[in-house]
């Protein structure tokens, strides 16, 4: 690939997370992306097609996940954190908010804005140690040797140009038993994806009343339509490594200390669920461990991906 088609697609990249913090902030809207602790509930009707903003519902998709990563990679205290492809910037919040110091990197200008600002607005000072955001990419920093306690790439490594490079700079980069955590979207298997599409048919949504999937379906049949592809950004669609490429690197160079897949079929059906909250989290709990126990008997695979290593 020539520097050209690398810069274009970087810019490519910036644009798409650049739309996403426009249609995430609508009417005021404070996202999970930008912070998980006062994000605000939002579901949408049908005639408003914009993504759900639901935190009670992705704490129960999320199973205590988020808390074991944040845990782990915040597991010295005051330790020098880096957050690559930190966008609207949750989790370098969250980080400064256990009294860590944040490096925080991201090529969207609007995601880092974001981001800023609600660490202006950061209600929650006490104890706090500082985060740092820049409008760079990552892979372009020189990380220098042992300087950092953690590395987070919370849905980032996949995306960067060259991952198992970045990696060699990030064992460099460590101090020596520094932590090294990703969390990545695996792709769905057949079995999945039918069990994701069977939910979200029988399942009321807030995008489609049942008659309008009922035509969906009709439509499927007689070849229409497709079933849709799984959303890529322009990084991701690129390929420069595959999830199971950086799972082998972590596993191969570092000392592996968690591993965990949730979510197989899920995720997609309860975040756009509609209905009230009374009908809502209840099923959202009970299909929850429906999934999580088929993914721990090995029937399906999850979608989300978590790995954290610790350089020996």
């Amino acid at each position: 690939m020539t520097q050209d088609n690398l810069d274009s697609l970087k810019q490519a990249e910036a644009t798409f997370f650049d739309q996403i913090a426009d249609l995430r902030t609508q009417d005021g809207h404070i996202p999970l992306e930008a912070d998980i602790r006062r994000a605000t509930k939002f579901i949408p009707k049908r005639t408003e097609r914009i993504p759900a903003i639901d935190p009670q519902m992705t704490d129960i998709l999320d199973a205590g996940a988020r808390e074991k990563y944040l845990s782990m990679v915040a597991h010295k205290a005051g330790g020098r954190v880096l957050d690559i492809c930190c966008g609207s910037g949750w989790l370098a919040l969250e980080l400064g908010r256990r009294g860590q110091i944040v490096d925080a990197y991201d090529l969207s200008p609007k995601a880092i804005a974001l981001a800023k600002k609600t660490l202006e607005e950061n209600p929650f000072k006490e104890g706090f140690g500082a985060v740092n955001y820049h409008l760079q990419d990552a892979s372009e920093v020189d990380l220098g040797v042992e300087t950092y306690d953690a590395v987070s790439g919370w849905a980032a490594f996949h995306h960067l140009p060259d991952a198992p490079a970045f990696l060699e700079r990030v064992k460099r980069a460590l101090k020596p038993g520094g932590i090294v955590a990703t969390y990545d979207d695996l792709h769905m298997g057949k079995l999945e994806k039918t069990l994701e599409l069977f939910l979200r048919f029988v399942l009321p949504q807030c995008h489609y009343s049942y008659l309008d999937k009922l035509s969906i379906a009709i439509d499927l049949i007689i070849g229409k339509r497709r079933l849709p592809e799984e959303g890529f950004s322009p990084m991701e669609e690129a390929k420069h490594c595959s999830v199971e490429d950086i799972s082998r690197i972590l596993h191969d160079q570092f000392e592996v200390l968690l591993t965990l897949r949730k979510n197989a079929f899920v995720g997609t059906p309860l975040m756009t669920m509609a209905g009230g909250d009374a009908f809502r989290y209840p099923t959202g709990r009970v299909l929850m461990a429906l999934d999580r126990l088929l993914c721990r008997i090995g029937i399906v695979k999850g979608f989300d991906q978590i790995i954290i290593a610790r350089k020996n």
